[in-house]
């Protein structure tokens, strides 16, 4: 482990220790009581199995997991996932799928009653059913331990049955197969990618083959799978079967970088051999999942409607459009099953990728682009970190306080910088990293042009003054990712104020992303940077200082420069390019002030509002600043509204929080959440088109907005409630700077317990509920 890494997992380390030892409340029934938090409240039921992987529910401990689902035929299965399960070229491919099968079926509807119940309090899927005819009464508990890469199946019924359990595989998209091995009482398989790898290529492709040393091959030699073990039973002929009145099903997952794959078969299997009290485990099990609930909430409920209509769950109203009258609870449900989604898989060695992470499954009618159907290793955008919407899957992490969580996305980009130095060095020959849309595992960049994409490296174009831009590609001149990284950086530091963090990746990260602008662009006629030839994000692709850059690099020097800790080099570099700074381009109408995508802007590509960038992910305009109306103004005047039906990486309503305009924030917070894929069961499975299923940023981008109707920071000032509607009643626990905790109830637009710590923050608070 090189020394950045050991930084980073100390910090996180000591954050886990800091939230466990200021944990805040215990979970408790609520009942009409919203002071306290019973996430159970918000549990997803079902009572009728489904009919194949679309009606699957997940279940993880945040490396590994399992869509998880009963099928009328009797058949309970669990397509497995890991995080770091890459193929030779950074795919995220399935390890196998779990088939178990009891007879008599006890799920064929017209002889039972059935219930599958998503448990978010325990971190498990329960699932029972009652035969009328047999009086079977069988219970199933699922669950990945939260402690250990484990999965736990555990079958318990009233009467006898036969079970039969069978691993299953299939044809890789690649042509290749999976090995399966018995091995005394376990069945093992796993697949290898050997000596094949696109890592090589990728160096090749930049001219840094030099630094293969430094950053090994990451896809060389993987290996990925399972063992499972069934208690008292022994595998015959790649099965288990058994007959009884309870089984106890063991998989344990693994991947590891091994030449001899038998290695790997011998620790994956010493998984299982360690001795372990089973109760005990799954009590520890729950610990965690009570630790991660009590650390941040938000509820929401619409109080113009009677009691008996207020949190009702509902049947969809259609395919992939939900049915509850029910607005604020529909809005809460969704935040908080979509923050437990992403803890089932965000503690891996690995950022979660936005287009499903673990939790794809195989669509047997969506078709892509090609016309081709989509497999349990396939999806939509492939091997690629399209950053526009990973970030949206970890900006919502700062308040909830899920800062071990965040670790993969920081180590990730952070440990490939020496990469994106080099890179930038050799490729346009001055100092500085840039990070661009799409990277694949390796740091190399993946282009793509409108209509299509190219899963080979690409570089942005070397265009000299004067020179004709060329044609084709969204991501040309498109470099605002790293300054968007190194502010979530700098906004994960003053949440937590951990000083190891800020010096060993905060400002060595900062320092390159921010030198790449200042080495790269030259000035104007006035000592001005001058950004041309730049972009829009995807979406104007000819422009001068866009607003997305111009104020990325105001809000993260002025950011910096608020630090005491600031080595003076820095300090002095950044307060001479913070004079040279364009200001945010704005203009007028009206009388009233809005703010442009940029200076110069033409050629337009996609459905981005790059002006709001300056609201957010740079709140640099805002109710917290007396700017609201300039938000509202831009809100009104932008090109792009509501793009894709509420859905995906789009911020409507984020900024509708920033401009305290409570009724447009929760309505579209609504009308995002009340539609979901219309292919899935599980109503917080984002849509696909144009990303995939599960859309992961559809779900963080309307985490962040719920977020910011609760609170606001600027500066020291804390603004509660500045764009809650009153006619939603709720509570709320969030984490703020300075390892402050917020926490209160709001009822008929009143404002109930509200407590903040450490207390001396009470004076920095400031009550906006309109």
């Amino acid at each position: 482990m090189n020394k950045e890494k050991a930084m980073n997992r100390t910090f996180f380390t000591v954050l886990v220790l800091f939230l466990a030892a200021g944990g805040g409340l215990r979970a408790q029934k609520s009942g009409n009581d919203d002071s306290s938090f019973d996430v159970s409240r918000y549990n997803v039921e079902w009572d009728t199995p489904g009919k194949d992987a679309t009606a699957s529910m997940p279940a993880g401990n945040g490396d590994l997991g399992a869509n998880v689902y009963a099928l009328r035929s009797g058949d309970l299965c669990l397509l497995l996932g890991k995080t770091d399960a890459f193929d030779w070229s950074g795919n995220v491919w399935k390890t196998g799928r779990i088939r178990i099968r009891i007879n008599p079926n006890p799920f064929y509807r017209a002889m039972l009653t059935f219930r599958q119940t998503l448990n978010l309090a325990e971190g498990c899927i329960d699932i029972t059913s009652i035969c009328r005819v047999s009086n079977q009464q069988l219970k199933i508990k699922v669950w990945v331990d939260a402690n250990r890469p484990v999965y736990h199946v555990d079958v318990q019924g009233k009467q006898d049955m036969a079970i039969k359990i069978v691993p299953e595989f299939w044809e890789r998209p690649d042509g290749s197969s999976d090995r399966l091995e018995t091995i005394d009482s376990q069945l093992v398989w796993y697949h290898a990618n050997g000596e094949q790898s696109s890592y090589p290529a990728d160096l090749k492709y930049y001219e840094i083959e030099d630094m293969r040393d430094r950053h090994p091959d990451p896809y060389k030699h993987r290996t990925f799978g399972c063992a499972m073990q069934v208690a008292g039973l022994k595998p015959e002929n790649g099965e288990f079967k058994g007959f009884g009145k309870s089984f106890s099903i063991e998989i344990a997952s693994l991947t590891k970088q091994v030449e001899n794959t038998g290695d790997w078969v011998k620790e994956t299997r010493n998984i299982l051999a360690e001795e372990y009290d089973r109760k005990q485990a799954y009590t520890k099990h729950c610990q965690w999942w009570t630790s991660f609930w009590n650390t941040s909430w938000i509820t929401a409920s619409d109080n113009t409607l009677p009691p008996e209509e207020r949190e009702k769950p509902a049947k969809p109203a259609a395919p992939g459009q939900r049915g509850e009258k029910d607005g604020g609870y529909i809005v809460a449900q969704s935040y908080n099953v979509s923050r437990f989604i992403m803890a089932c898989q965000g503690r891996g060695e690995y950022q979660t990728q936005f287009n499903g992470g673990i939790f794809t499954v195989p669509f047997p009618n969506y078709r892509a682009n090609d016309g081709t159907l989509f497999g349990e290793d396939e999806r939509d955008w492939g091997n690629r970190f399209t950053f526009q919407n990973q970030r949206l899957l970890y900006w919502p992490m700062l308040a909830a306080g899920d800062f071990e969580m965040m670790r993969p996305f920081f180590n990730y980009y952070f440990s490939i910088l020496d990469l994106r130095k080099r890179i930038t060095q050799q490729w346009f020959e001055h100092e500085g990293a840039y990070y661009r849309e799409n990277i694949k595992l390796t740091g190399a960049e993946i282009g793509e042009w409108p209509g299509g994409s190219a899963d080979l490296a690409n570089k942005p174009p070397k265009t000299k003054k004067g020179e004709p831009l060329p044609a084709g590609w969204c991501h040309n001149y498109h470099f605002n990712s790293g300054l968007e990284l190194s502010v979530m950086a700098l906004e994960l530091y003053r949440y937590s104020q951990n000083e190891a963090f800020f010096r060993d990746t905060v400002v060595p990260l900062s320092r390159e992303v921010i030198r790449f602008f200042d080495r790269h662009y030259d000035r104007d006629n006035q000592g001005k940077l001058l950004l041309y030839p730049s972009q829009v994000l995807e979406t104007w692709w000819d422009a001068t200082n866009p607003t997305t850059d111009v104020a990325g690099l105001h809000y993260l020097i002025d950011g910096l420069l608020k630090e005491k800790n600031i080595p003076q080099p820095d300090r002095k570099d950044w307060e001479r390019l913070r004079k040279q700074l364009p200001d945010i381009p704005l203009a007028t109408e009206d009388g009233k002030q809005y703010i442009l995508p940029a200076a110069k802007f033409a050629h337009r590509g996609n459905s981005e509002n790059g002006e709001l960038y300056a609201v957010f992910p740079y709140p640099l305009f805002g109710l917290g600043h007396g700017t609201e109306d300039i938000v509202a103004k831009t809100m009104e005047k932008r090109l792009f509204k509501n793009s894709f039906d509420y859905r995906c990486w789009t911020q409507d309503q984020i900024m509708y929080a920033y401009a305290g305009m409570s009724e447009e924030a929760k309505e579209g917070l609504i009308h995002r959440w009340s539609t979901y894929s219309k292919h899935m069961r599980l109503p917080v499975f984002g849509a696909e088109s144009p990303d995939y299923v599960p859309d992961l940023d559809h779900n963080g981008s309307g985490s962040v907005a719920l977020q910011r109707m609760v609170v606001q920071e600027v500066g020291d000032k804390i603004y509660v409630l500045p764009a809650w509607p009153r006619e939603w009643d709720g509570s709320f626990k969030l984490r703020l700077h300075n390892n402050t905790v917020i926490q209160g109830a709001v009822k008929n637009g009143k404002v109930e317990n509200l407590n903040i710590s450490p207390e001396n923050r009470r004076k920095d608070m400031v009550v906006v509920i309109k």
